[in-house]
């Protein structure tokens, strides 16, 4: 993991193409650039191709630049986050949370990979809320969403949050709170919406 070395901070560079092609052409330019270490790189739906690097400050920096510079006209979305919160670099490796607080549940929709890992870490920097999932699936239109629980006041908080970030970067799509949620969505959102797609 990204923060074995007590100097690496978490940070994550994030780049969405709408070319396959030139997705694949700008991981390459990326990891030849900079000592970088690729999380993820392939086709997402619609024809776009994500990118997900991790590294050090400086290094990470350079390369998302690099990145940048080469993917014209191509770019939907990008982000570079310094400090990125565990919570949020676990849930993008689909690790799986262990924790439930049984008092409410927040979602928030939308679209852009690179603003919705945004909300989720100022979601989890500015409350105490636990982030459980973290998705963009090539099956769900170019939308994507993420998942927390914690107390009601604070799960409301984090969705406020959350919300306002992806209004300003015109990627929100709809959010919602469960506040005690039955039994069986509990375990639902505990296992991963993700899992349950038809």
């Amino acid at each position: 993991m990204a923060t074995a070395n007590p100097n690496l901070v978490p940070t994550l560079g994030i780049l969405e193409l709408s070319s396959i092609a030139k997705g694949l052409q700008v991981a390459d330019l990326m990891l030849k650039k900079a000592e970088v270490r690729l999380l993820k790189a392939g086709p997402v739906g619609a024809g776009k191709f994500m990118i997900h690097l991790t590294g050090m400050e400086a290094d990470l920096l350079e390369a998302v630049e690099e990145g940048h510079l080469h993917s014209d006209p191509f770019l939907v979305s990008w982000t570079y986050i310094p400090n990125l919160h565990p919570q949020v670099l676990a849930a993008l490796q689909k690790e799986k949370s262990v924790e439930l607080h049984t008092d409410a549940v927040g979602i928030v929709e939308g679209q852009a990979l690179a603003a919705l890992v945004q909300a989720a870490d100022r979601a989890v920097k500015t409350t105490a809320v636990r982030l459980l999932e973290l998705t963009y699936n090539l099956d769900l239109g170019g939308k994507g969403y993420f998942t927390f629980t914690g107390d009601l006041s604070e799960v409301e908080a984090a969705l406020a949050s959350a919300e306002e970030l992806l209004r300003e970067e015109a990627a929100f799509v709809h959010s919602e709170i469960l506040a005690r949620p039955h039994d069986i969505i509990q375990g639902l959102v505990l296992e991963g919406l993700e899992s349950s797609c038809f």
